[in-house]
This record gives C-alpha cells, structure tokens and sequence, in this order.
C-alpha cells in the first residue's frame, strides 16, 4: 500500500514538470525574440564569462605569488631570527678567546683552567654552529672587503699583494650572511726596490 501510494506521488511529481517543461516551450514559442537579438545575448554572456574566468585566473596567480613571498619572508625571519642574540653572543667568543690565549699552557698550575677555558670555548662554538652561525678565520686568503674589515696595511716580502696576513678578529656569518667582518690586517706587497744606478 504504501509501495503504491509512493508511485502515485512520483507519477505525479512526473506528469506536473513533464506539464512545467510543456508551459515553457510554449512560452517560449510564444515570445517574438529573433534569432539575432539571441546570438547577440549569448555573445554577450560568452564574452561576459571569458572576463570572469580572465579574472578569477589573475586573482588566483596574485593569492600565489603572494602565498609564495610571505613563505619566503617566514622561511627569511626564521633563519634570521638568532642574529642579534649571536651578535652579541660573539663578544663572550671573543673574551673566551682571550682568556684561553693569555693563559701559561706550559705552566702545570694553570692546568685546568687551560682546560676548562678551552672546553667552554669550543661548547659555545659548537652551540653556535648548530644554530648557522660559522667562525671565519681568512688568515692567508685574499681580502675581501664585503665580508673583511681592514684595520691597517703593510708591506710584506712573505705576502702578496692584498692578503690577509693577521686576523685581529675573526668574522661570522649566520646562515651564509655575514652579522660581522672580521678585523684583518693586509699586505701591501714588498716595495720595489730600484737597482739600477
């Protein structure tokens, strides 16, 4: 019973859009509109929905290119983020430096603190080096004044000219980025010396 009221209902539902569908043809057959004024209207909805695809293909390419840059500038600050706590971390390297430097390593009675200067240092140069930051020590290599700062020049036999030949102190980079030059002295070269009389 219920099988048959439920096909009733569906026949039903048939025969009135099936009546619907019938109306609109004859409405449609009904209306005076030419040929030409419809292939007018549909130019102008084709044209009107070539320029909503144009756009929406510009605004999805702009979300992109914008979607890109802020993943670089994120993956930038990250990497970036430790440069001023490293910068001032790199005063303590220098006075570790220092200290395991001025000490007596022959001296037995300086022993461990020879020892425990030196552990330190190399802890904090590890620590550093796990988070990007890199010791550089140019001694020997020719200068370079993006990543080098030259304290004086002088003449050198041993030398050539424009090569690091002391590192008063050393320079650092933080992931490939110099955060601070290193304090070199240069050679200028030997000075010719005339032989001729």
């Amino acid at each position: 019973m219920a099988n048959e009221e439920q096909s009733n209902e569906v026949q039903d539902k048939e025969e009135t859009v099936s009546q619907q569908t019938e109306n609109e043809v004859k409405a449609d057959e009904n209306t005076s509109v030419s040929s030409d004024e419809q292939s007018r209207k549909l130019e102008a909805l084709a044209l009107e929905l070539k320029k909503a695809k144009d756009n929406e293909l510009r605004a999805y390419a702009e979300m992109e290119n914008l979607r890109k840059r802020t993943e670089n500038e994120i993956a930038k600050a990250r990497q970036f983020a430790l440069s001023g706590f490293a910068k001032d971390l790199l005063d303590v390297v220098d006075n570790l430096e220092r200290a395991w430097g001025s000490i007596d390593h022959a001296n037995e009675d300086f022993a461990n603190i020879d020892k425990g200067v030196e552990l330190t240092l190399k802890t904090l140069l590890k620590v550093l080096s796990n988070h990007g930051v890199e010791q550089v020590d140019p001694k020997g290599q020719p200068f370079d004044p993006n990543t080098q700062h030259a304290i004086q020049m002088i003449e050198s036999a041993e030398f050539e000219a424009n090569t690091v030949m002391d590192v008063m102190q050393k320079g650092y980079n933080l992931n490939g980025r110099n955060i601070r030059p290193a304090m070199v002295v240069v050679s200028k070269g030997s000075a010719a010396v005339d032989t001729e009389v």
